[in-house]
């Protein structure tokens, strides 16, 4: 028997580990339905329309498809990021909100919900319709904090977290499209210093009827990604006949390619501007690809 819990144990480990990575294109699910599979969740709501995050042609930051969070008032997406209390994660994804909507999401110290635990907060987006390319987190370790972003445009958020000394002694650093809003080393606490229980997941809601915005191309991993635009460091991607070419104004560090399970399938050293990968033994989809550009870490999307 004890060899029996041994396997389970095991099995149990290697599941966890597996799933605790993940990319979403949002390319794989059907146009005009709601999403709830995998790390796509909601707020107890029951996962049907007008709950859970809507596949939509209407905008697409990569492919045709992407996760829209509409002006109902009652969408209450979660993105499970699987109650993290130690190590490094990084969660990037883009965000699309049209010129005069609103857009909110908040941080939620553990899932599945129940009553709910914010982390910093609210992070608003045009609040109340009354700040068009303004947002805010109202309650992060600083206070309020302002910040812009493009409307009607796709920009990245990102979102690093370091958890390397325990839940309680957590700090992180937000940045939008390219910019930071909190730095690096903030504390993960709430204004009077209220820590979470762990990194839960994100809440995406329809906070109101003006209420309308979208996500795509959602990488989370562990460690920490750069918040820092690439295009001013030159950099290009392109895939011809199985073979990746990247290049770069500056130094390319170093290069990691993911599957869409989060399985990392390949990795180098490059130290050049310029690099290129065979990838003619993979199976043909879709990869991210992980790039260190003089230090700044970002990633980018890849079909072959």
């Amino acid at each position: 028997m004890k060899k029996n819990y041994f396997l389970v144990a095991l099995l149990s480990f290697v599941m966890v580990t597996m799933n605790a990575q993940f990319t979403d294109d949002m390319e794989s699910y059907t146009d005009g339905a709601p999403i709830f599979e995998n790390w796509w969740t909601d707020w107890g709501c029951g996962g049907g329309a007008g709950c859970a995050i809507m596949s939509s042609s209407a905008q697409a930051n990569d492919g045709s498809l992407s996760g829209l969070i509409p002006s109902d008032g009652s969408t209450d997406a979660v993105l499970d990021l699987g109650n993290k209390i130690f190590g490094q994660w990084a969660l990037e994804f883009m965000m699309y909100v049209p010129a005069g909507k609103t857009g909110y999401f908040n941080l939620q110290g553990t899932v599945p919900i129940g009553s709910g635990e914010w982390v910093v907060g609210n992070i608003f987006f045009n609040q109340d319709g009354a700040n068009p390319g303004g947002g805010s987190i109202d309650d992060s370790a600083v206070g309020l904090v302002e910040f812009t972003y493009p409307e009607g445009e796709w920009f990245s958020v990102v979102m690093n977290v370091d958890i390397s000394l325990g839940i309680g002694a957590a700090t992180w650093q937000f940045a939008v499209a390219g910019t930071d809003v909190l730095p690096a080393g903030t504390p993960f606490t709430s204004s009077d210093g209220t820590t979470a229980s762990s990194l839960g997941g994100i809440d995406f809601f329809s906070i109101d009827g003006n209420n309308e915005y979208y996500i795509d191309t959602v990488n989370y991993v562990e460690g920490f990604l750069g918040t820092d635009s690439f295009d001013s460091k030159g950099f290009r991607s392109a895939m011809s006949n199985g073979t990746l070419t990247l290049r770069a104004q500056e130094n390319i560090n170093s290069v990691a390619i993911y599957n869409m399970l989060g399985q990392q399938v390949y990795n180098a050293n490059v130290n050049s501007m310029n690099s290129t990968v065979n990838m003619s033994n993979l199976a043909n989809g879709t990869y991210i690809v992980k790039v260190n550009i003089n230090g700044v870490e970002g990633s980018v999307k890849v079909i072959k």
